[in-house]
């Protein structure tokens, strides 16, 4: 375009043009305008219009005592610098994250990277058979690997403190009898299983006992022990990173690894990591709370409630009267384990997280491996909880139902009380402003 108006404008101003390349000689004008040279060596186009030397008796005609007009015009034309229109085309961007087998579940929407068209253009000087360089990877995606890295190492390490009895006692046991299996238990296991239990676990009884909050006399108080202020503390953190099964691990890993992104994007590395114990020890006071205003055998300390839960059981009842137990045995047996039961797992907090998730991004969705339809957040959500309340409703004990609820609680008052005061970054808001248009216009 550029050298189409440079040979316009010459156009305009010579009467009679010729070309000039090299050595060759420059005519006679009947006007006082010079030549239009192209030089092909360095690519560049540009227009001189200078006096030349008069050799015959033609007269200028302009008057002689104003100098001669000159314009220079230059234009670059480099074909290395210009790519063709063939190389020129927009690249087809890479297709958002697909689930797999070491990442079975994402969230897609304002959480993701914004996609920049730089970072896949072709590096000057590099051939069209080179691959397109991997985009590099952002300070965000960065943080969140550093994220979801530590709480899995975490979750290992604690997972371990779980099995080393069983892989202590197979060490150092000697006989393979009964009585030799009698022996390991009892030496190794047992205390270890004590340990594990105190300081991995949490249930109402054993926290109103370590506060001071129950009111019949504790085993402690009897012998004159009182709990450690360490224990008073720990016992609403370290539960939360506390998983004794292996698919109990495997399952809030994945879920971790699926709406960690969101809450670092958002809130940021140092934000995220506050979270989590906030959002964890909040959700087992919630619980503890809720046992103590709602469950009527609250009273009992620890020892004596795990002693009529099992007395409880239908199938105790059934050994002992040969009839199955009534609602009011059932009913008993349920409240008796929500008061007793010991809970763990980071299934409260990650319940948190996706309340925070529905909260600020609803319009994100949620692919599942094998899925191939994404699930709005805000649905999921609602799903989540209504699945905890059935849950309760039916009497389960298989899931801590009330831990979820109470977890995702505790995610609405951290959001409410604390994150909703933070302000996002300029792209999320943005992204999450379109989304809300789209949304409206009908689009999505």
């Amino acid at each position: 375009m550029n050298a189409s108006l440079g040979l316009r404008l010459a156009s305009q101003l010579i009467s009679r043009p010729c070309l000039y390349a090299g050595a060759r000689s420059v005519p006679l004008y009947t006007t006082p305008l010079s030549y239009l040279r192209v030089a092909t060596t360095s690519r560049t186009i540009w227009t001189s219009v200078r006096s030349p030397p008069l050799t015959s008796s033609v007269e200028p005609s302009f008057p002689s005592n104003k100098s001669p007009l000159t314009i220079v015009r230059s234009v670059s034309f480099n074909r290395r610098a210009r790519a063709s229109p063939r190389t020129r085309q927009a690249p087809t961007l890479p297709a958002p994250p697909e689930p797999t087998i070491a990442k079975p579940a994402t969230i897609t929407g304002a959480e993701q990277e914004p996609i920049r068209y730089a970072d896949y253009i072709r590096p000057e000087g590099s051939s069209s058979e080179e691959p397109i360089p991997l985009p590099p990877v952002s300070p965000v995606q960065k943080a969140t690997s550093r994220y979801i890295s530590l709480f899995g190492v975490i979750f290992f390490i604690v997972h371990v403190l779980w099995w080393a009895p069983y892989l202590s006692g197979y060490g150092h046991a000697s006989a393979k009898d009964v009585l030799g299996e009698l022996v390991w238990f009892n030496k190794y296991v047992a205390p270890w299983q004590t340990f594990t239990t105190r300081w991995l676990t949490f249930s109402p009884a054993a926290a109103l006992e370590r506060l001071g909050l129950n009111d019949s006399p504790s085993a402690a108080k009897g012998t004159g022990q009182e709990e450690p202020m360490m224990t008073k503390i720990t016992q609403f953190i370290i539960p939360t990173v506390s998983h004794a099964r292996i698919w109990h691990l495997a399952f809030n890993f994945f879920a971790l690894q699926a709406l960690a992104p969101t809450i670092v994007r958002y809130y940021g590395f140092k934000r995220a990591l506050i979270a989590f114990p906030l959002i964890g020890s909040l959700g087992l006071g919630l619980m503890l709370t809720a046992d103590r205003l709602f469950n009527p055998y609250t009273r009992m300390d620890a020892a004596a409630a795990i002693a009529q839960y099992q007395e409880t059981n239908d199938k105790r009842i059934q050994e002992r009267t040969g009839a199955s137990a009534t609602k009011e045995e059932q009913d008993r047996h349920w409240l008796l384990g929500q008061h007793c039961r010991h809970a763990l797992g980071a299934s409260g907090v990650l319940s948190g997280f996706l309340a925070i998730t529905a909260i600020v991004n609803p319009m994100a969705k949620f692919e599942l491996m094998f899925i191939p339809i994404g699930i709005s957040v805000r649905t999921l959500f609602m799903g989540f909880v209504t699945f905890d309340l059935v849950g309760v409703g039916i009497r389960g004990e298989s899931i801590g139902n009330i831990g979820h609820l109470t977890g995702a609680a505790a995610g609405i008052l951290v959001w409410a009380l604390w994150l909703r005061r933070v302000k996002l970054p300029d792209e999320v808001r943005r992204q999450l402003m379109m989304g809300l248009r789209r949304r409206k216009m009908g689009l999505d």
